[in-house]
């Protein structure tokens, strides 16, 4: 669902939104793990939040020419995809809570970060694996035309094992430690950084809006960290 919403809305949009699977997480970990959601990490995380919707709030333009049939229906078709953007990143938010809290659990009953993630990622395999058999475009890298693009599989070969090795891994021996709603309030954080990066390196939009995000984030870490 994720990247789905990648090709309908930017990253700097997208990624934010999946952060409201925070919402999901807090009830989650208070009434399944018994754990303690202090005022301080309650107002931190509303700060953090509300500093989402200002980095996922849709850009307000106004058409020259307005009345332009073709101005209207191609406006309507990016709100179109901006909807079905943003409810797709929503999905991801609640379907990543899910497994945050599974995750969890499982690492609880193993006792061991790394095995549990081990074996989750031979279950993604074997999942994405059956779905790939029937996806012709899956193979296309091979073909000796495409072997100039191989380097794509370098950088998913990068974000594999930053997301699902070692960032998972690091989250969750957080988790063990500070518990899972402290964990997954600083967690939060990520689109802050992710923002720099996609303004540096993919060259998406600078909006002003950002610096406001940006203080929110910090303000609700300092309520965090020290209140």
């Amino acid at each position: 669902m994720y990247f789905i919403s990648l090709k309908k809305i930017d990253v700097s949009r997208a990624y934010p939104l999946t952060q409201l699977s925070l919402i999901f997480v807090y009830p989650f970990a208070f009434f399944l793990f018994d754990e303690e959601i202090t005022i301080s990490v309650f107002i931190g995380g509303i700060l953090i939040l509300l500093s989402i919707f200002f980095l996922s709030k849709k850009d307000i333009s106004v058409e020259k020419n307005g009345d332009n049939s073709k101005d209207k229906e191609k406006s309507q078709e990016n709100s179109e995809d901006i909807l079905v953007g943003v409810i797709l990143a929503l999905g991801a938010a609640f379907c990543w809570a899910c497994s945050i809290v599974s995750f969890h659990q499982a690492r609880i009953i193993a006792g061991d970060v790394f095995v549990t993630n081990f074996t989750r990622i031979i279950f993604a395999t074997l999942f994405i694996s059956v779905l790939g058999i029937f996806q012709k475009d899956y193979y296309s890298g091979f073909k000796k035309e495409n072997h100039p693009n191989l380097k794509y599989y370098a950088f998913m070969g990068i974000a594999g094992s930053l997301s699902l090795g070692l960032a998972d891994s690091l989250f969750y021996m957080a988790a063990e430690i500070n518990g899972l709603v402290l964990t997954a309030t600083i967690t939060a954080n990520t689109p802050m950084f992710q923002l720099i990066l996609s303004i540096i390196i993919l060259k998406e939009k600078f909006r002003k809006r950002f610096l406001i995000a940006i203080g929110l984030i910090i303000l609700g870490n300092y309520i965090i960290l020290f209140l």
